[in-house]
């Protein structure tokens, strides 16, 4: 973004080096670090980042303003599995033509051979760029002689006029950190929020006034020591709602003279931004050419959630999603064409159809569970990601989406659950809570009998059901039916006499396969007993949650439910010595609940196994029970049937 500065007081360069020391001096590696070969706190690192260091200002002229942000980092490889960090890619925003700029590139690795450090420096041919989205491209090089051993250390500065948008700083990485370190140098007239997130302590966060060239400036620092790796826990969202950083963002700007100037502003005021950008909110304004392929699509129907189910399903089905997560549409008459686009694309697509067969419809947007949570306090488009569209009928909202063609219209995809989204719309703007409207639901059915050499054969049928049904028809579609067999049979390791499927594209009915198998010595034959073990599949074998603590909540995305029912024939001449005890186990407040009833009568064994779990978000305070309750659910489900000769 630019305008003119009027005043040419403001004219001024900040230099860095009279603001602050940097912690270590490029090329001046301590021997013991060369020398190390395990991370003193943590034996299990690939690597380490031994120095992470970067300084942020701007450049304010007299027709101008650039940001610069210039980085030095250090790393040390310490196992074959952390070479991947000798690949560099630095993010460079670009929008139109203009792109962020990185230049002062250095970068050396340094071996210790036969007792003396030797310094391998980056070949700049080695370097290139790549996009990396409509908003990104890379900068990327990959460091020279790296192997076990190997310490690197690189340093670069990046300048953008996109000064809006402040670097952020990440004091934590995916291995630990010795030591992070960040300066921001704001001059006063820019008023930046702030905002620390992750649960690190800092061991410096201070903020100095700086006179700098006679410009005055709030020079803000933080420093983390020895920061732990950021480890993924099981059933949680994006890393980025969770590892330490800071973050800023430009709310205004107050020169000297001039009027201030809001960059922040309000979600009202981002609403009324984007219904009027023309690639936005007017895209839907300027589709008129869709109202003869709306009444094709919509022809004979006359109730409007009739057109609605219609057009969505000519959306999804026709038009393929390319994985790109994103809110701004491309030209809508070649995303027609194509028949290929993003979710933006895709979504406003189906909004424009929609508003042509004269049924109100908003764009919601949103942020998947990968890009990470909203925060309502900064009204900013970069916390999102994704847009669907929303449907009000009577008194009813119905959230639409169309990028996956093997789900229902009335089940929004499950990277959509994280939390809220934000109504673009002249009449109904404001936040609505996305929550999910189907579970995941598997029910396999179980009519076999046992054989004298521990083997199982019978019918199994499977029922797949809500967002547990999307994994299974997609991989029926991607191939044909006879290769599918294939892949289940391998995975199951069963033996497969005949097959049969229904409703595999009703998206909403169940998605229904049965089989008649063989599994070869299932039971264990000792002597004159079998042990049995009754669920074939389905069975919860190892918790999932190892740890004994957790940091961050445990987040499900929407509620499941697995159910196993089975009636097991005996072989003759055989009866039932041991059999297992049903048992109910239940989560406080309903949060989850599991079933175990078995029983036999005659030359039968009947089992019904029900695992649910109701609560989506758990926070890591109940992790204790949450982890005890699966330590029981495991437990119980590898109870064994004892059979014995009679």
């Amino acid at each position: 973004m630019r305008f003119c500065v009027l005043l040419l007081i403001l004219v001024f360069f900040v230099q860095t080096a009279q603001a602050q020391k940097p912690p270590v001096k490029y090329g001046d590696i301590p021997m013991d670090d060369l020398k190390m070969t395990v991370y003193p706190t943590d034996s299990s690192a690939a690597a380490a980042v031994l120095v992470d260091y970067g300084t942020a200002y701007l450049n304010v002229m007299s027709s101008s303003i650039n940001m610069v942000f210039e980085r030095h980092t250090r790393i040390k490889i310490l196992r074959k599995d952390g070479l991947r960090w000798g690949d560099v890619a630095i993010l460079l925003r670009q929008a139109g033509s203009t792109e962020e700029r990185v230049s002062s590139i250095k970068a050396s690795t340094y071996n210790l051979v036969d007792g003396k450090m030797v310094e391998s420096k980056l070949d700049k041919k080695g370097m290139f760029k790549e996009k990396f989205n409509r908003s990104f491209n890379q900068q990327k090089f990959t460091m020279p002689d790296v192997k076990e051993g190997s310490i690197l250390e690189y340093s670069y500065t990046v300048t953008s006029e996109f000064w809006t948008n402040f670097p952020n700083w990440q004091f934590q990485r995916t291995i630990p950190t010795r030591w992070s370190e960040y300066w921001a140098m704001i001059p006063d007239f820019f008023h930046y929020e702030r905002y620390m997130q992750g649960y690190l302590s800092v061991s410096t966060n201070e903020s100095k006034d700086l006179n700098v060239n006679g410009v005055q400036v709030k020079g803000h620092h933080w420093i983390v020591k020895d920061a732990p790796a950021f480890r993924e826990e099981p059933y949680m969202t994006s890393e980025d709602n969770y590892i330490s950083r800071i973050n800023f963002a430009l709310s205004y700007v107050a020169f000297p003279g001039q009027p201030t100037r809001e960059i922040m502003g309000s979600w009202s005021k981002l609403n009324d931004d984007l219904l009027k950008d023309e690639d936005f909110g007017r895209v839907i304004d300027r589709s008129g050419f869709l109202k003869e392929i709306t009444a094709q699509v919509t022809a004979g129907l006359t109730e409007p959630i009739q057109k609605v189910e219609a057009i969505h399903r000519y959306v999804s089905q026709n038009i393929e999603w390319d994985g790109t997560e994103d809110f701004y549409p491309g030209d809508l008459k070649k995303i027609l064409e194509k028949k290929k686009g993003t979710s933006g694309d895709i979504n406003v697509l189906m909004a424009s159809m929609i508003d042509k067969a004269n049924i109100p419809v908003d764009m919601v947007l949103l942020s998947t569970r990968s890009h990470g949570f909203i925060r309502p306090a900064y009204p900013m488009t970069r916390q999102f990601n994704y847009v669907v569209c929303a449907v009000r009928l009577a008194d009813k909202v119905i959230l639409l989406d169309a990028t996956e063609k093997y789900l229902p219209y009335t089940i929004l995809p499950d990277r959509c659950l994280n939390g809220q989204g934000l109504v673009i719309s002249k009449t109904n703007h404001g936040w609505l809570n996305i929550e999910p409207k189907a579970k995941g639901r598997n029910v396999i059915n179980v009519d076999a009998r046992l054989t004298a050499d521990g083997s199982i054969e019978g019918k199994v049928n499977f029922s797949n059901e809500g967002y547990h049904a999307l994994p299974v028809r997609k991989r029926y579609h991607a191939r044909d039916q006879e290769a599918f067999v294939k892949e289940f049979q391998s995975e199951k390791q069963w033996t497969l006499a005949n097959s049969e499927f229904n409703n595999v594209s009703e998206n909403d009915k169940h998605f229904v396969h049965a089989h008649e198998v063989t599994i070869a010595e299932h039971g264990e034959v000792m002597g004159d007993a079998i042990y049995l073990n009754p669920l074939i599949t389905s069975r919860i074998k190892q918790n999932p949650f190892k740890s004994e603590t957790r940091v961050y909540p445990i987040d499900y995305g929407a509620p499941s439910e697995e159910v196993f029912m089975c009636k097991i024939q005996i072989p003759d001449g055989y009866k039932v010595d041991e059999l297992p005890k049903s048992k109910v186990m239940t989560l406080p407040q309903n949060g989850g609940r599991y079933v175990y009833n078995i029983s036999h009568s005659g030359s039968n064994i009947t089992l019904t196994s029900i695992f649910t779990m109701n609560q989506v978000i758990v926070p890591q305070t109940d992790h204790a029970v949450l982890r005890e309750f699966y330590n029981q659910v495991v437990a119980k489900q590898a109870e064994q049937i004892v059979l014995k000769k009679n």
